[in-house]
């Protein structure tokens, strides 16, 4: 969820932190939302309001009433219950493997009524399968956000992987991906999708092993490509750190759509707009 960061390891939390109490409601711009206490990167920027309040603005201009949007990775719901509204009456299907993450998403849907998402307990990837998500304290502190997908050999809780194709949707407007180093797996899963709906997708792509993997890909089937790097909150929420994710806004070069800031990204000579050195 939160790699390529503009600042530190970590930040210090805003408020404090009582052990043994997992979750608490706050009053968002969007509504309110049910947010893990000890989460290091969503709920302080929910405690001020909205979480990456320019990613969302970035793409509540790309949704219009209607639309079918796919988000994976969706964690609690921060992203997936405002653009579900503006979405509506289409649908967004929204897939989150950590069954307790995945549960309360589900809270914040009923929370904010919002009846439009087909939540989907689940990872996607290339194809149909399983794969392990490590077990988590959810009353510690922690990046819940930052949790990766492992085999099936390692030890952890099973999930069920699927394919986005296995979906079969007659209509795709935008894809988010999230998926914390498995966007390579996504987007081979997809391809039968994105090649008959031809969606605009949002994807992070912060893992220097594979951005280059990601950027070919998506220039092969046929998307131009621009960094966008938002801030998760202004930086007084993190004692004045400016913390930021690595995605790429990828358009169907077959469309006419105007981009206003980065100029596209050349897949053969590119550097990353944020520093990285691994996976947070």
């Amino acid at each position: 969820m939160v790699n390529g960061l503009l600042g530190p390891a970590g930040p210090r939390r805003r408020s404090a932190y009582t052990a043994g109490m997992a979750t608490k409601t706050l009053q968002t711009r969007h509504g309110p939302m049910i947010a893990f206490c000890g989460d290091k990167y969503i709920t302080p920027p929910l405690e001020s309001g909205e979480y990456a309040p320019d990613e969302l603005a970035l793409l509540a201009q790309l949704v219009r009433p209607g639309m079918t949007v796919v988000g994976v990775g969706a964690n609690i719901g921060a992203h997936t219950v405002p653009l579900a509204k503006a979405c509506a009456p289409g649908l967004l299907y929204a897939s989150e493997p950590q069954q307790r993450v995945f549960q309360v998403m589900c809270a914040n849907l009923v929370l904010n009524e919002v009846a439009n998402v087909v939540a989907r307990p689940e990872a996607c990837g290339e194809t149909e399968g399983e794969a392990t998500i490590p077990r988590l304290d959810y009353d510690a502190v922690e990046n819940f956000g930052g949790v990766s997908l492992q085999p099936t050999d390692r030890g952890g809780e099973r999930v069920r992987v699927v394919a986005l194709d296995q979906l079969a949707l007659a209509r795709c407007d935008l894809i988010k991906i999230d998926a914390e180093g498995f966007e390579p797996q996504v987007l081979k899963g997809a391809d039968q999708t994105i090649a008959r709906c031809r969606p605009i997708i949002y994807a992070e792509n912060d893992r220097p092993a594979q951005q280059q993997e990601v950027i070919s890909m998506l220039d092969a089937m046929g998307y131009s490509l621009h960094w966008r790097t938002p801030l998760l909150a202004e930086p007084a929420v993190f004692g004045g750190v400016a913390y930021a994710s690595i995605n790429m806004l990828c358009l169907p070069k077959e469309r006419d759509i105007a981009v206003k800031g980065e100029p596209a990204i050349d897949p053969a000579n590119w550097a990353s707009p944020v520093p990285v050195s691994g996976a947070a």
